[in-house]
């Protein structure tokens, strides 16, 4: 499942969308799920889920953008 077929519309923050993306959550692996559910559900930025996790911003860009190319 891609961030697109999750994302009806361009607000990940909507109410359908937050939905969506709880089932998705359960697809994903624990580093996904985690990053996901840090920036798409709590809004949090790249930047502040790096400091989160432990891992670098453009690290987590590379796994929302990832995440966009799963089938």
């Amino acid at each position: 499942m891609s961030l697109s077929d999750i994302f009806d519309n361009d607000d990940p923050t909507s109410v359908d969308n937050k939905i969506d993306i709880e089932r998705a959550i359960g697809r994903l692996t624990f580093r996904e799920a985690t990053v996901l559910y840090l920036w798409a559900l709590c809004e949090y930025t790249q930047a502040e889920v790096a400091e989160i996790v432990g891992l670098s911003q453009p690290t987590i860009h590379r796994i929302l953008r990832n995440m966009n190319k799963k089938p």
